[in-house]
């Protein structure tokens, strides 16, 4: 046969076969099939790249939309779907993955009680999240669906007082269930109720008629708060009994609540008020001398001088930011989840009989609208603390923000703040709240004091200062408050560009 007789198309063609073949053979991310022939597995996952839906991530096995690609890098699950045929689309399921029809949501966070760790938000887990998806019931919090931070539990029989019908154990009972809302009431002793509910008193005594057993009259309870027999705090009033350190001195009436050798109060002829000098700067979490050293935080440790301590502090203010897609987000009126609203109370303003001076709140809707450079202007004329205006930002969706979180109240730079010290003697508060009822505020007494960071935190791509306000209650109101005493202020005045806050719980860093 003559070389010119051969085919060379066909001998290059046969010889890129080889050679392929040969690579294939060599590959390192090769597999064995059962007929002795070598497939590729780009991510070694077992998985052979032709069959792989996910051929270079390696497959974590679940496909929850089913639409054949593994989640392992599915980009997307379809809002149509319905993952774990509960009857809720996937796109409005507080529990995508874990059948909730009801789609229960005590605390009205963003995820349903089925798939909540802490279903009532106060702190306490009662589930844990298995490595399966699925959610084991631990019994951790002894009212799992009833906010009970403190846990009290008056006779000890596992069920925490705020869910236990009986919580002095005496057999009388002293409140009530309502099976529609899973809520507690408490029973009038009129209708049947224990007149001492947190002392038992089965026999419920009541010498003089007051309506007020004896177990607990006033000439036993010193404090009125309802616990006679080993109460915690007998001067002061506490009849959650909560106790940080364990050592049998209520917080409402120890001056080191943690028991860390740093002062949160001191005592004045048996009255208990705020350390004002030298406090300690986690006054619930140990951070003293002896704590030196312990994750990497003690002895009042504050690197970024807010005043928070490191063991305590959820954000670090010099690089808190706040903005759409950030953790922080404002509150604004075009997010679905939060359908935030403004309002204005001028109740509280000094009488226009006093001249007409100023107290009011101008476009509040600009708080809430899109653009981050908008802002709403307060202003008062406060004498003596007789003149108080607040601005309010609402959630109206029924979502309500987790406890642990940080508040962020963007504002423009404003020589009052400092001028007339409103920060420190009361004059501007922050508050939040939830279902219309206060829940924590910055005036020394309920949760932090206001800490202005000055310019910082990119809000729409311009520097604002902002007031950090850091929480322990959840809430779904924010209001900003001018007022509280002062000598005299001429005239409070300073612009609100938003209200910020984090959709998911703040960890210590």
């Amino acid at each position: 046969m003559k070389l010119s007789n051969l085919n060379f198309p066909l001998i290059l063609l046969l010889t890129a076969l080889l050679s392929l073949a040969g690579c294939e053979a060599d590959s390192s991310g090769s597999g064995t099939t059962a007929n002795g022939t070598e497939q590729f597995d780009s991510d070694g996952d077992g998985i052979p790249d032709n069959e792989d839906s996910c051929p270079n991530a390696g497959n974590d096995g679940v496909d929850a939309d089913a639409d054949g690609i593994d989640d392992a890098c599915d980009g997307e699950t379809s809002n149509q779907d319905d993952i774990d045929g509960d009857g809720v689309l996937n796109g409005v399921d507080n529990c995508p993955l874990i059948p909730n029809p009801d789609q229960l949501n005590t605390d009205r966070d963003l995820y349903g009680d089925a798939c909540d760790i802490d279903s009532d938000g106060d702190g306490v887990d009662d589930k844990v999240k298995n490595d399966d998806g699925s959610y084991t019931d631990t019994g951790a919090d002894n009212c799992p669906l009833i906010a009970n931070a403190s846990q009290a539990d008056r006779d000890g029989n596992g069920v925490g007082d705020a869910c236990d019908t009986d919580a002095d154990g005496d057999g009388v009972p002293d409140k009530v269930l309502d099976e529609a809302t899973g809520q507690f009431s408490v029973l009038d002793p009129a209708d049947g109720g224990d007149n001492c509910p947190l002392e038992a008193n089965a026999g419920q005594e009541d010498a003089n008629g007051d309506g007020v057993g004896d177990a607990c009259s006033a000439d036993k309870d010193e404090d009125g708060d309802g616990v006679v027999t080993g109460d915690n705090c007998p001067s002061v009033s506490n009849p959650n009994q909560e106790d940080t350190d364990s050592d049998g001195t209520g917080d409402a009436c120890d001056v080191d609540m943690d028991g860390d050798g740093v002062d949160d109060k001191i005592e004045i002829a048996g009255n208990f008020s705020p350390k004002l000098i030298g406090a300690d700067n986690c006054p619930y979490v140990p951070n003293g001398a002896d704590q030196a050293g312990v994750d990497g935080v003690g002895n009042q440790t504050d690197t970024d001088g807010d005043g928070v301590g490191d063991a305590c502090d959820r954000v670090n203010d010099i690089e808190f930011a706040c903005g759409v897609g950030e953790q922080f987000t404002p509150m604004l009126a075009s997010d679905s989840q939060i359908a935030a609203v403004a309002s204005v109370d001028e109740s509280a303003c000094l009488l226009p009989a006093l001249g007409g001076l100023l107290c009011n709140v101008s476009n509040e809707g600009n708080v809430i609208d899109d653009d981050l450079a908008n802002f709403a202007t307060i202003q008062n004329t406060n004498l003596l603390g007789l003149s108080n205006v607040s601005l309010r930002v609402a959630a109206t969706s029924g979502f309500a923000y987790p406890g642990q979180n940080v508040i962020g109240v963007s504002i423009a730079e404003a020589p009052q703040l400092v001028q007339l010290g409103l920060l420190t003697n009361g004059g501007l508060k922050v508050r939040t709240l939830l279902d219309g009822e206060i829940q924590e505020e910055s005036d020394g007494q309920v949760g932090y004091e206001l800490d202005l960071l000055g310019i910082s935190g990119l809000l729409g791509g311009d520097e604002v200062g902002f007031l950090v306000f850091q929480t322990s209650k959840r809430f779904d109101s924010v209001e900003v408050v001018s007022g509280g005493f002062q000598l005299l202020s001429l005239l409070d005045e300073f612009n609100v560009h938003a209200v910020c806050a984090s959709k998911t719980e703040v960890q210590v860093p």
